[in-house]
């Protein structure tokens, strides 16, 4: 049995949840809709010490950190380690880290600033800063997408899912964006999929 833990609306969740639903892998889902900096699972230290969401267990195997779920998953239940080129898939990783380490760390006071924040609490200078730190990657990622149907070898997989991920939370903010034709066109491609239809649509909160 494949079983994962966590809430709905986290964005490292949605990696998970949205991957098992493409790979169509049945699951178990616990705290679904739990809260935020909780879960509400017994002896859950044991199963994840750092007590973070998501974990994976597959069939007794625990996994944590969403990018390393993701990529398990697609390695374990998918050809597209066997079909898809080394130096493709590294640049799957990269933009896959891209999203973890360059995005995250400016979209997280964004987010949380804007979100999360009574107004009265925001730190407007450090949302800001951020604001435009943020459009600029995405800009980046603009760029990268020119001529692509999804992100590599024009077959949707686990970078698409990491990235659009993002890039929901990303659209969805109240702030000024830039025009960008290229990831405003293959994000309307992965919007429509079911796996996002099912996991990521309505979730921002």
């Amino acid at each position: 049995m494949i079983e994962l833990f966590g809430r709905r609306t986290s964005i490292n969740v949605q990696k998970v949840s949205w991957a098992l639903c493409e790979l169509n892998l049945k699951f178990k889902w616990h705290e679904e809709n739990g809260q935020i900096g909780k879960v509400n699972v017994e002896n859950y230290e044991q199963i994840n010490p750092q007590l973070i969401v998501p974990t994976l267990n597959d069939n007794g195997i625990i996994i944590s950190q969403s990018n390393s779920i993701v990529r398990h998953l697609y390695r374990k239940y998918s050809n597209i380690f066997k079909t898809t080129h080394i130096d493709q898939i590294a640049i799957a990783d990269q933009w896959m880290e891209f999203q973890s380490t360059d995005l995250q760390i400016n979209m997280t006071p964004v987010f949380w600033g804007l979100i999360r924040t009574a107004p009265e609490d925001r730190n407007h200078d450090l949302i800001n800063k951020n604001i435009t730190l943020l459009n600029d990657k995405f800009i980046i990622f603009n760029n990268f997408l020119k001529d692509r149907k999804f992100m590599i070898n024009d077959i949707f997989g686990m970078a698409d899912i990491t990235l659009g991920v993002a890039t929901y939370r990303y659209t969805s903010l109240p702030i000024t964006h830039p025009k960008l034709n290229n990831l405003e066109e293959w994000y309307e491609r992965i919007s429509s999929r079911d796996g996002f239809i099912k996991n990521i649509l309505g979730t921002f909160s």
